[in-house]
């Protein structure tokens, strides 16, 4: 639009140009025919060279105001075009600032949820280790087949908390996994076949010790001699002497590994705390 107004101002200057000069042109012949019959050759010399200088100079008036248009038109248009890109420039600028506003929003959004999760990190972080030391006292009552069992857990678990790389996740799994050997371990009977002083003459007897979860165990040496209980104690288990049931002891162990076939009724010497 702003290109086609600058072309029609052109071509008005233009067409006023050539309006002027033929003006000029009738005006400059009929002012040498008037000479030519009233004046002498010497008058009509004379006043040819002012017409002519007159006319040359009406020309450079002429010619100056249609490039005078022309560049009016010109600068006219390059105005049109300036705006229209001035107001496009204030547009972006307005969507611009409309974008950082949001861009600010999101960061505060974000930044506010990074320090709800710092938060409760920090809280799961207290709460796992209350649980990692729960599981280290509670694993002082545990017996030798279940710490034998689960001693991989428990060297997982850190020392020092400050100086630890392990995730907070994997410290809760290695929590978790304990706890599941221990209730595991608390659902079944086990049985153990190991050496041990039973006579108190520093002899190593073969016994065998069935333990009823983590209730209570009881032993007896091969020979039906030497028997005991064991019960779990604040810092391990605890072994008492049975001797004089060792036979009933022996009995019970053999019906529950299979031994033998006969079921009765045993006195054995437990004790649960």
């Amino acid at each position: 639009m702003n290109r086609q107004l600058f072309k029609i101002s052109h071509c008005t200057a233009i067409t006023s140009y050539v309006t002027m000069k033929k003006i000029l042109l009738q005006a400059s012949l009929l002012l040498m025919c008037a000479l030519i019959a009233n004046g002498s050759a010497e008058e009509i010399a004379i006043t040819q060279k002012k017409i002519d200088k007159w006319i040359e100079t009406r020309q450079i008036i002429s010619e100056e105001r249609a490039n005078w248009l022309g560049e009016k038109a010109m600068l006219e248009t390059s105005q049109g075009i300036l705006s229209d890109e001035l107001t496009t420039l204030n547009r972006a600028v307005e969507l611009l600032s409309e974008t950082s506003t949001m861009a600010d929003v999101e960061r505060e959004n974000l930044q506010a949820e990074r320090e709800e999760i710092e938060r409760s990190n920090e809280m799961l972080a207290v709460k796992v280790r209350t649980l990692e030391i729960a599981v280290q006292e509670l694993s002082t009552r545990f017996p030798t087949p279940l710490l034998v069992k689960i001693k991989p857990l428990l060297q997982n678990i850190p020392e020092d908390v400050s100086r630890t790389k392990k995730a907070l996740g994997q410290r809760l799994l290695t929590v978790l996994g304990v706890l599941s050997q221990a209730e595991k371990f608390n659902g079944t009977l086990t049985l153990q076949t190991n050496a041990r002083d039973v006579s108190g003459t520093g002899v190593q007897e073969r016994v065998t010790t069935l333990y009823w979860g983590l209730a209570f165990a009881v032993y007896v040496d091969d020979a039906g001699k030497f028997a005991g209980m064991g019960l779990p104690g604040p810092k391990g288990w605890e072994w008492s002497t049975h001797n004089e049931s060792a036979s009933d002891v022996r009995r019970f162990i053999a019906t529950y590994s299979g031994e033998t076939d006969q079921l009765d009724f045993v006195n054995i010497p437990v004790e649960i705390r």
